[in-house]
């Protein structure tokens, strides 16, 4: 085989590989992080709570995972402006399905500063095999008679990626 019929072997080669990337990459979907039933973003809707009403679900925040045939660790974001009342504290906790609250790591999601803050935290949970509902819950830990507010929150949950 002479060079010149080496090179034009070597350059259909490299075009039928190209051809094949750019078909595979046009057939294929795009690969997502947190698929869209992984996370809910509310704005606009502010909710308070006070000392004494103990746990509250965050209304109108929850996500959905599928652990498929295994259990696995899941991480959880929770983000929103919150303001609380002096010598009180926002306490944050998750429920999946119908279980008990979970207070993973860190539970202090905000102390009271002069201005609203946008606040966030990241936990970790075990979730079961199968399709489970993730659902965040808050309380006011201070005295009778404190407050505590959120308003445009975002919860998301990382299960499972490809």
């Amino acid at each position: 085989m002479s060079i010149r019929s080496r090179k034009n072997v070597l350059a259909a080669s490299a075009v039928g590989g190209l051809l094949a990337v750019g078909a595979t990459v046009a057939a294929s979907s795009s690969a997502q992080a947190i698929p869209y039933y992984e996370k809910s973003c509310i704005a606009y809707n502010l909710q308070s709570n006070t000392a004494v009403n103990g746990w509250r679900p965050v209304n109108y925040s929850s996500v959905t995972v599928y652990n498929g045939t295994v259990g696995r660790w899941v991480v959880v974001n929770f983000n929103a402006d919150a303001g609380v009342d002096t010598a009180a504290e926002i306490r944050l906790g998750y429920r999946v399905d119908l279980g008990g609250i979970q207070t993973p790591g860190a539970q202090n999601f905000a102390n009271h500063t002069e201005y609203w803050e946008t606040r966030h935290s990241m936990s970790v949970l075990w979730v079961p095999a199968g399709t489970h509902t993730i659902r965040p819950y808050w309380r006011i830990s201070g005295a009778v008679g404190k407050n505590g507010y959120i308003y445009s929150r975002c919860l998301t949950a990382e299960a499972r990626t490809s």
